[in-house]
């Protein structure tokens, strides 16, 4: 008993290792950009009990490039946190002196997959916006689609792909697509503990369930929708056990 108690309490430690690893590498501080008014972001990660890698992130690339960045890595636990800080990291380094989302995925795709022992891998979507036109170019490695939210109720879905998961294999050219957010628009990027979310029945939460909430959802502020849509998750799984990260980052274009 004693041997199963000492192992348990072990696990428990990893756990509480990755988890700190998982919160400290993500930007907790809003308003992010007080002096920059032209835009409004917000950004929650509320981890499973069992640590997995979701990560955010966002930082300024320039005077007026931002870069938004979503992925979820596989597996739970420290390596899993681990894989997660090395593959943010790589993207900053890239970032710093390359301004194309296909380009900066490209090369750490390279980076990853040439020393991956584990076989770990990462859904990532990676987005560089120009703030003061709104326009943006993204590539989505793998991960789920996200949207832009109009005035109204109207939504349009970023599905595109650009390339298989990070990480499996090097040498990969992965592509990239360009548009643009009007006056009011959020682009919504989420991970798959929103989507894959289940109630005490074993239902998903899904994407129809998302889209709908989005529809009629508070826009009034970043912090607003971001927080309306984890507790839309929270309520609709009730008293069952969350299995994955929930993970959103909010992008608002305001003037």
């Amino acid at each position: 008993y004693d041997i199963i108690k000492q192992q348990k309490d072990r696990m428990q430690e990893e756990l509480n290792v990755g988890h700190t690893i998982q919160m400290s590498m993500v930007p907790m501080e809003f308003p992010a950009f007080p002096s920059r008014p032209e835009f409004d972001l917000h950004g929650l990660l509320k981890p499973a009990r069992e640590v997995g890698g979701d990560f955010y992130d966002f930082f300024m690339i320039g005077e007026d490039e931002i870069c938004l960045v979503v992925g979820d890595v596989s597996g739970k636990g420290v390596p899993a946190a681990l894989f997660m800080a090395v593959t943010q990291t790589m993207i900053k380094t890239a970032a710093a002196g390359d301004h194309s989302p296909a380009s900066i995925v490209t090369r750490v795709n390279d980076a990853l997959s040439s020393d991956n022992p584990a076989s770990m891998f990462v859904t990532l979507f990676l987005a560089i916006v120009d703030i003061r036109t709104g326009r943006f170019r993204y590539c989505n490695a793998g991960h789920n689609p996200p949207y832009i939210v109009h005035p109204g109720d109207r939504l349009t879905c970023l599905n595109q792909r650009h390339g298989v998961v990070m990480g499996a294999m090097p040498g990969l050219a992965y592509k990239e697509d360009e548009t643009s957010l009007d006056k009011e628009d959020s682009l919504f990027i989420f991970t798959d503990g929103v989507t894959e979310a289940m109630d005490p029945e074993g239902q998903l939460f899904d994407e129809a369930r998302l889209e709908s909430f989005l529809g009629d959802a508070d826009r009034s502020s970043a912090q607003s929708l971001t927080g309306s849509a984890l507790q839309s998750v929270e309520k609709f799984a009730a008293e069952a056990d969350q299995f994955d990260d929930i993970t959103i980052l909010l992008y608002r274009l305001k003037e």
